[in-house]
């Protein structure tokens, strides 16, 4: 991850007196120098772009209508993912850097992920790309003409930790909307992350989302759970998510239409999450 830039020390001192990074005393009369601005925070995760006039997507007059409003339905999914993978790369930074004090091996060199499983689970061991997890036939099925964008950590596995968040968005804005997301992290970590998952997919979003209900998937994974939400604004927009626990893998599948201008049902999004689902822990070995 990427640090804030530091700031230096005020410039333009020549020989002073002073210490290193000290600025000189006010001359009588003067006013004290300017304090240096602070360095710029790291952008936030809700400022997302949106498509600009004719681009603009269902359920808004304006330009912040529909994709602005899928980032606000689903993206407190994809931000909480995001801290746990952070947590998760930190802890595991820190036990590497314990064991080379110790003059240990710090464990699977840079680049080869060997996620561990829970005791008794599953241990996957290789996750194809993030665009690659749902298979193109499927894709031309539940979300046709949509194209994928990877995430960040799609290509960059770490020693303990596998990380995938592609995402299905259509080229242009010109139909019916609806998109597809997949939050997938595969490491030791796996039930406390799907049950971070779980948590955030049933909690209401005051003024944004509402949940409309809740129910167990027979079939699917060792634990199941899919959550049907809405746009607690004008109910435009609805999302049926799946999240589920396999081994040492947990993840969640979203599936977004616009109530608009689709002619898709509830029980069609919530087939096609599912559809989804199978087919990622499908591509798993």
């Amino acid at each position: 991850m990427s640090e804030n830039p530091q700031v230096g020390p005020p410039q333009g001192f020549g020989d002073s007196p002073q210490g290193p990074g000290q600025a000189p005393p006010p001359m009588p009369g003067q006013a004290p120098p300017p304090v240096p601005p602070h360095a710029p925070g790291p952008p936030s995760a809700w400022s997302q772009p949106v498509p600009p006039d004719g681009h603009r997507g269902p359920g808004g007059s304006g330009p912040r209508g529909g994709r602005s409003r899928i980032w606000l339905i689903g993206g407190t999914a994809a931000l909480v993912a995001a801290v746990v993978i952070g947590v998760v790369v930190a802890t595991s930074g820190d036990d590497d850097d314990k064991s080379a004090a110790k003059g240990k091996p710090s464990g699977a060199p840079a680049g080869v992920a060997k996620p561990k499983a829970p005791s008794g689970g599953k241990a996957y061991t290789k996750v194809p790309k993030g665009c690659e997890l749902i298979k193109a036939s499927t894709i031309d099925k539940i979300a046709p003409g949509g194209k994928c964008t990877p995430g960040l950590m799609d290509e960059k596995d770490l020693p303990t930790l596998i990380s995938r968040m592609p995402r299905w968005e259509p080229a242009d804005y010109g139909g019916s909307y609806q998109s597809l997301s997949v939050s997938l992290t595969v490491g030791a970590s796996a039930k406390g992350q799907y049950d971070t998952k779980k948590t955030t997919a049933t909690s209401d979003l005051k003024g944004i989302r509402k949940v409309e209900g809740s129910r167990p998937v027979s079939g699917l994974g060792e634990e199941s759970l899919l959550v049907d939400t809405v746009d607690a604004r004008d109910g435009s927009l609805a999302q049926s998510e799946v999240v589920v626990l396999q081994g040492n893998a947990a993840l969640s599948v979203d599936f977004t239409y616009s109530r608009e201008n689709s002619d898709t049902t509830k029980k069609q999004a919530e087939d096609a999450a599912i559809a989804a689902a199978r087919d990622v822990l499908g591509s798993l070995s």
